[in-house]
């Protein structure tokens, strides 16, 4: 998958386009539903990627790790093979180790729901894998 394009659209809304491909298709030529939830995260690499940041090295230096902990999409209408969709992006802190992403999935043109949902991720140390704060290097890219 190729990402096309990165915007910020507001500062707490992020928003990047995909085109789908065969790939992620069934024979159908309807995207397979986990799919969704590699474009969301796809988007949150963008997100970190257009504020100029990099997610990995962030991770790295201030030695921790972003595990995801909870997923949840309502899924209102197949993605087709070679259709270009937008996914939005909302990270909301809830406290000092858990971001959930909200996510709303989107058809390129006409902007209607695909899928809405989130993804929630919590923060921790990379040695004992131990819920910690979220370093505020990354705060800072999610709240830009």
């Amino acid at each position: 998958m190729v990402c096309s394009l990165a915007v910020l659209e507001s500062r707490v809304m992020f928003e990047t386009k995909f085109y789908t491909y065969w790939a992620d298709a069934d024979p159908a030529g309807i995207v397979f539903f986990p799919h969704f939830f590699r474009y969301v995260e796809q988007a949150e690499e963008e997100l970190f990627r257009a504020s100029g940041a990099n997610r990995q090295a962030l991770l790295e230096e201030h030695r921790v790790w972003m595990p995801r902990v909870e997923a949840f999409s309502k899924f209102l209408r197949p993605i087709r093979v070679n259709e270009a969709i937008r996914v939005r992006l909302n990270p909301q802190f809830k406290g000092e180790k858990t971001i959930r992403y909200e996510f709303e999935i989107v058809e390129d043109v006409t902007s209607e729901t695909i899928a809405e949902g989130y993804v929630t991720v919590v923060c921790v140390d990379a040695a004992g894998f131990k819920a910690t704060a979220i370093p505020e290097a990354i705060r800072a890219v999610l709240r830009n």
